[in-house]
């Protein structure tokens, strides 16, 4: 039986069997979410997305079977996420305004019915691999989002669904793979968010992101497929950069990040950002925007994987051939939430009177904080 052990505040020391490095847990008896980070016999230490109070030892851990991931498909943009993909709007109407420690709600609507168009040239028989368009949904009125192969199947296509509505709990079609198992396919998959999701090249760099702010495009140009920094301190109008970033660049797509911000900040731009107006078609903003919140007072372990989240998010997007801007407020905290990770598991081994092997240039405060 798999059971809590040590508690440390979101670090717990669990008594596992056949467990594996990344993998799901669930923690005590309101189903706590966590994962494993450290395997050591048949201990492991889990770090756990939200508030361990109340755990004891000597409590229950199911383990899940597959790493952190997020449902890729649609049903994503207008969406407001919290640090590991949970729907806040939905959790909002359902349990007020604030979420009730293992709460679990699917991060797409499993009961939404979507128009599904098969590609035109797809004919069983033919061979097709990860990361291929197999169809189409038009997901809002600005964005149609491309159905692709998953990036871990490959193989013969035995059949593929006509046009129609379907739920994306739904079988669109089949594929048998080179080891001759049979896969379903469906409008959306899952994948985990530490693994890069593979390309077939990185394109050089060429093309202008055209912010629509002069003054950045003169003076600090930057390229699809770079990367910016916008420092500053409290109040200098770093999130109205963001803003304008978001609502006059040249992309398709926008990915807005709160990482680990005060909650009042974070309150600002869940409110200001269904307003905005895009300024190419006339449409909300939000019909091709998705906006993952992390406040600071949450859990430093959610804040932590809520960057890995955005970027997988962002990957998906890019893989349909769409332009992605992925605004993150702030990789600051972030750096925090995984220096009190690291610090808090060092402290963990310190006090079994085991001496951890720190990355190199990396020293932890025995406030755990971090140096």
């Amino acid at each position: 039986m798999n059971t809590v052990i040590e508690i440390n505040g979101p670090i717990v020391r669990v008594e596992v069997e056949s467990a594996r490095i990344g993998e799901q847990v669930e923690v005590g008896e309101l189903k706590l979410i966590g994962e494993i980070i450290v395997l050591e016999g048949n201990h492991a230490v889990v770090q756990v997305y939200e508030s361990t109070v109340s755990l004891r030892p000597g409590d229950e851990v199911n383990l899940l079977g597959y790493p952190l991931s997020v449902e890729l498909g649609p049903g994503l943009l207008s969406q407001i996420f919290d640090g590991t993909q949970r729907p806040l709007k939905v959790i909002s109407e359902e349990h007020g305004d604030y979420i009730p420690r293992g709460v679990r709600i699917p991060s797409l609507d499993r009961e939404k019915v979507w128009h599904f168009n098969p590609q035109a040239d797809l004919e069983p028989g033919q061979q097709l691999n990860g990361g291929e368009v197999i169809g189409s949904v038009q997901e809002t009125e600005l964005i149609q989002h491309r159905i692709l192969v998953p990036p871990d199947v490959s193989g013969e296509l035995l059949e593929l669904a006509p046009t129609g509505d379907y739920t994306i709990e739904q079988s669109i079609g089949r594929i048998r793979g080179s080891d001759g198992n049979i896969h379903k396919i469906k409008l959306f998959h899952r994948w985990p968010v530490r693994k890069a999701r593979p390309y077939t090249r990185r394109d050089r760099v060429s093309e202008p992101l055209i912010t629509g702010q002069r003054i950045l495009d003169t003076f600090f140009p930057l390229l699809k497929g770079g990367k910016a920094a916008v420092p500053g301190p409290f109040g200098a109008g770093k999130t109205m950069v963001q803003h304008q970033i978001a609502r006059w660049s040249n992309a398709d797509i926008v990915i807005y990040v709160g990482c680990g911000e005060r909650g009042n900040e974070l309150v600002d731009i869940l409110k200001s950002f269904p307003e905005l107006t895009d300024p190419n078609s006339g449409r909300p903003l939000m019909e091709r925007t998705l906006i993952i919140a992390n406040t600071s007072n949450m859990p430093v372990v959610a804040r932590e994987a809520s960057i890995y989240v955005g970027i997988t998010l962002a990957e998906y997007f890019r893989d349909q051939g769409l332009d992605v801007v992925m605004l993150a407020d702030s990789t600051s905290r972030w750096a925090e939430a995984c220096a009190k990770l690291v610090g808090d598991w060092g402290i963990c081994l310190l006090k079994r009177g085991i001496q951890p092997t720190w990355p190199q240039g990396f020293l932890p405060s025995m406030s755990g904080q971090g140096e």
